[in-house]
């Protein structure tokens, strides 16, 4: 609102009042004597002018009084008087003010026409304010319109006592300069229509809510028994119209009771006024059909009178639920229990009776800790069953595959296995314990018998180990018997030659002798030949001792130093019998394992390869010895030239006391199996090639650093 200029309208108005205000002074200064001085002149003009101005405004105001009492009945100046007027400009500045009950809103007259009216004013209602003033100056009948007074609360500098509400009623002079004002305390009237409005919301909500509720509810006549209300869900369930249920009374409803027993249920809820009856019933449709409820039941007082209400809630789905709950219950084979806070059993189903051989009423009622001081169950599952019951009560935990004994009917301990969980209430607290009691008496008898067996089965395999290990240890005594009996034909092998020789020297001496060419120096000299053959012969015996002695700790060797050593306690035997041996290595390899063991198994194999070769008559013998690696393993394998291994022997050639020699013993591979597989962590394979038969070994390599170790 521009506060500094005027409209033109107020303008021209305003200069009018001024002409007639200076015409009224020249003509009384017209009278007075032209003597006085033009100072003063002046000042008292100005003066005059001022004074005239306020007699002109006071008449305008007159005029608009006499307008207000003579043209608007509606707005008069008694009305005016008692409850307060303004006199505003167009800018709605206050001109003038009385106010009689000024002593109630705290106002000095007076003071208000510092300010203009709308200073008193929310600021999100000055401008509905700039309207109805302008409307005012526009009409010639009075304008009213309801507006709120700006509070000291929030505008603190005006510091007024103000009405909440007023009702403002305005009418402008004839040449539309001020206008009259009157102000009206509204605020009792807004308080209660701000009440009343608030008041049928609530109603309104709350039809609403009945309405839209996902339960019936009823109202009925206390007297006449007759329906006088029903939510929107009552009437679908039930299929009436409210017409139609109106004509009906709750008995033509129900289904549960007699009319004596409906008429004794209302009796008690009229004697009862302050209380709820609840009960389960069955309600009839129209069509016919059932359906289970559950009411609460009350007095209602009303002005024209009592009426019952029913707030009935469908158990349809709850009803559905119970039944499939208590037909689990019934199916289940096991125990179902449950019992509140205090440990009393308030349900038990009658699986105990298949179980335990008693009645539910043995259990209901009573508390879990009096069933455990009754021996129910046995003594030293107590403490288990109490610190299980604690931890679902105290702690809210749950429990499973608790196991203990319980006493049955006939006096014989039963094993059950026990699982419970809380069932808590809205506000988190544990409510009720629910526990699930499984029969496993039969398990835990095959457990028993399954320990037992065990226990049996662990004496039996100790047993069977302790034979193996003593056939084991049979086995390698008659290894090495026969390897002594292999070493004793290869000694042989070796000393057949020094012994002729030793032969021909005493032949030689006895001759010599006869003929008595035997001086001393002869005899010295065949004496030192003999010492030489016999040093060697002896030599022979400890190599083979030394090769049969058993290792007493793993070692780093070399495969070229074991083949080497096999070869040469070989050599005799293979040379009678004209097999050559061939030895292929490109560089030397090394294992750790035990040495001897290891040569006793590689001579084995030759072994078995000159039998082959023998037993099948190869002029050419021929054994072909490798050395090599393959990745992490090193290699050594045997080929022979005797004609292979039968088919149907290959796979067996490995088992303990299977041999195809006829006076052989059928340990010699074995027991190079167990050493290779067993003791060295290797592995040995044996095929058939090209006109004979190729025994394979590999053995994880050794290294120390980046290089191997030979021994």
């Amino acid at each position: 609102m521009n506060r500094i200029h005027t409209t033109d309208a107020a303008l021209a108005n305003m200069d009018t009042l001024r002409r007639a205000a200076q015409d009224r002074l020249r003509q009384e200064q017209a009278e007075e004597s032209s003597s006085q001085q033009h100072d003063i002149a002046r000042q008292l003009y100005e003066l005059r002018i001022n004074q005239i101005e306020t007699e002109l405004l006071s008449e305008e105001f007159n005029r608009l009084r006499q307008k207000v009492s003579a043209n608007n009945p509606g707005l008069s100046w008694k009305e005016a008087a008692e409850n307060g007027y303004l006199f505003l400009n167009r800018e709605g500045r206050i001109c003038d003010a009385k106010f009689p009950a000024s002593r109630h809103w705290e106002i000095q007259e007076g003071w208000l026409t510092r300010y203009f009216l709308d200073d008193f004013l929310p600021l999100d209602r000055r401008e509905q304010f700039r309207k109805f003033l302008d409307e005012t100056f526009e009409s010639d009948v009075n304008i009213s319109c309801e507006l709120p007074f700006e509070q000291a609360g929030r505008n603190k500098r005006l510091r007024l006592n103000l009405p909440l509400y007023g009702l403002f009623r305005a009418v402008a002079d004839e040449r539309k300069i001020f206008c009259l004002v009157v102000v009206e305390d509204i605020s009792a009237r807004k308080f209660a229509e701000d009440r009343e409005k608030a008041s049928n919301a609530a109603l309104h909500m709350l039809d609403k809510t009945i309405s839209a509720s996902r339960n019936e509810i009823y109202m009925c006549d206390a007297r006449t028994r007759h329906f006088t209300f029903a939510n929107r869900r009552a009437l679908e369930n039930l299929g009436y119209t409210m017409e139609e249920l109106q004509a009906l009374t709750p008995n033509d409803i129900q289904a549960s009771f007699s009319d004596e027993e409906a008429e004794e249920l209302n009796r008690h809820v009229l004697s009862n006024k302050n209380s709820v009856r609840k009960f389960n019933s069955l309600h009839r449709r129209k069509d016919g059909s059932l359906y289970p409820v559950e009411v609460f039941l009350q007095f209602f007082e009303q002005e024209l009178g009592g009426s019952l209400l029913a707030i009935v809630l469908d158990t349809s789905s709850q009803t559905a639920i119970e039944s499939q709950l208590k037909s689990i219950v019934e199916s289940a084979s096991a125990i179902i229990w449950a019992a509140d806070i205090d440990l009393n059993l308030v349900f038990v189903s009658d699986q105990v009776r298949d179980m335990l051989g008693y009645n539910t009423d043995m259990f209901v009622g009573h508390t879990l800790v009096e069933l455990l001081d009754a021996e129910l169950f046995h003594a030293s599952d107590r403490e288990k069953l109490m610190e299980g019951f604690n931890r679902v009560i105290r702690d809210g935990g749950k429990v499973s595959d608790l196991r203990y004994r319980a006493r049955h009917a006939d006096g014989t301990w039963r094993w059950l296995s026990m699982n419970m969980t809380p069932n808590r209430a809205v506000d988190g607290q544990v409510a009720q314990v629910v526990g699930v009691m499984h029969d496993i008496h039969a398990q835990k008898l095959a457990e028993e018998a399954l320990i037992r067996l065990n226990r049996e089965l662990d004496t039996r395999v100790r047993e069977e180990i302790q034979k193996n290990m003593e056939k084991d240890a049979l086995l390698q005594r008659q290894s090495r018997l026969a390897g002594m009996g292999e070493m004793i034909g290869n000694i042989a092998h070796q000393w057949r030659q020094p012994i002729n020789s030793l032969g021909l020297i005493l032949s030689d001496l006895e001759d010599s002798a006869l003929y008595g060419e035997c001086d001393l120096a002869y005899i010295k000299t065949a004496v030192g030949k003999s010492k030489k053959i016999i040093q060697k012969m002896s030599s022979t015996i400890d190599d083979f001792r030394h090769f049969f002695r058993a290792d007493k700790s793993m070692g780093i060797f070399s495969l070229k130093q074991v083949t080497d050593e096999c070869i040469n306690l070989l050599d005799a035997s293979m040379k009678n019998n004209h097999i050559n041996i061939v030895v292929r290595c490109g560089q030397d390899v090394a294992v750790n394992g035990y040495a001897n063991e290891y040569s006793q198994a590689v001579m084995n194999i030759l072994s078995n390869a000159k039998d082959a070769i023998v037993a099948r008559k190869i002029e050419a013998g021929e054994i072909v010895i490798e050395i090599g690696e393959e990745g992490e393993f090193a290699v050594h394998s045997v080929t022979d030239n005797g004609g292979g291994i039968p088919r149907e022997v290959l796979p067996r050639i490995f088992e303990p006391h299977f041999t195809t020699k006829e006076n052989g013993v059928g340990i010699g591979l074995y027991m190079t199996l167990v050493t290779i597989e067993k003791n060295m962590k290797g592995r040995i394979e044996a095929r058939n090639v090209a006109g004979g038969a190729r025994f394979t070994v590999y053995l994880p390599r050794a290294a120390t650093g980046s290089e191997h170790v030979i021994h």
